[in-house]
């Protein structure tokens, strides 16, 4: 990969490994829906700042904002509510582990509708990580069985996987129509802010929040930099390798998750997650590396 390109995927993973103990803070203080909405909602306004400071066009055309209600109904609603849903229900290491499967949604997903072929690589690189997760899952297991309803917890997860996978593909879409990401991202994660606002009305939820230290950490930790600057990193990746490359940052931030897990959850290690991550790191080189390119450059 190309520095910037390595950039970007390095920004994605971590921000986003870091993401799933910050939901946890959020949680405790509002509303899980009501977090979604005042998470994009922040976030929204600071985009379309940006996109007033760099002179961004914002004037498209009827179908081009139904692509940007899809995208944020699928990525920046549906997504974060049943993410946060998840949270609630299983630990922040078992709900990442979930999102690893946005690999195979984003590569069959590329192959229905873009008609992208499978690259042998990323297949390879695929199947390793997956093989990785399984023993992470392997490790999991006694936790589900002493709490049921963490199971429904990782199903949940699953699901979210699913609409964000919708969402990056819409977004692929619009960036084949050379839509800026900047405009992309304001105009879906307003959408998306609305819809989860509608849902938040009709069902009642309460908009009140206990204020704490940890909140606003959290608050602006997902905010800024789980939403606006990774969003726009993964869709500048998305850009430079395609949605199923793309994905393997949910291989890599799991494993961040891991580690976040172990120090605030009291998450513990053992020789299944020692395999699980090596598999998961394996997979990623296999997948995004050229081998044949660094074998050069040694040999020069």
């Amino acid at each position: 990969m190309k520095n910037k390109t390595a950039l970007y995927f390095l920004i994605c993973s971590t921000i986003w490994g870091l993401t799933w103990i910050a939901i946890k803070f959020q949680i405790q203080a509002v509303d899980s829906t009501v977090a979604v909405f005042y998470r994009f909602i922040f976030a929204t306004a600071v985009m379309f700042g940006l996109c007033y400071y760099n002179k961004t066009n914002l004037k498209y055309t009827a179908a081009d904002h139904i692509r940007f209600g899809l995208q944020g109904l699928f990525m920046f609603c549906l997504n974060f509510i049943v993410t946060y849903w998840a949270s609630s229900m299983a630990t922040s290491a078992l709900v990442a582990l979930a999102f690893t499967s946005l690999i195979f949604f984003n590569m069959f997903g590329a192959r229905i509708f873009f008609k992208t072929p499978f690259e042998n690589k990323v297949v390879w690189g695929a199947i390793l990580s997956l093989l990785g997760m399984c023993f992470i899952t392997l490790n999991e297991y006694q936790h589900i069985v002493s709490e049921p309803l963490s199971i429904w917890g990782f199903l949940l997860s699953l699901m979210a996987t699913l609409a964000a996978s919708c969402g990056n593909l819409i977004s692929t879409k619009n960036r084949q129509l050379k839509i800026p990401i900047l405009s992309n991202n304001a105009f879906s994660m307003l959408y998306g802010s609305i819809i989860t606002l509608v849902y938040c009305l009709t069902m009642n939820k309460n908009f009140h929040v206990d204020t704490s230290v940890p909140f606003w950490i959290s608050f602006i930790y997902l905010s800024i930099f789980g939403t606006v600057v990774s969003f726009w990193s993964y869709l500048k990746l998305i850009d430079a390798v395609g949605p199923s490359k793309a994905a393997f940052t949910s291989v890599v931030s799991p494993v961040i998750a891991l580690v976040v897990s172990t120090l605030y959850e009291g998450f513990s290690w053992n020789i299944y997650l020692l395999f699980g991550v090596v598999f998961c790191i394996a997979g990623n080189l296999v997948a995004l590396v050229k081998f044949r390119s660094l074998i050069k450059r040694f040999a020069v």
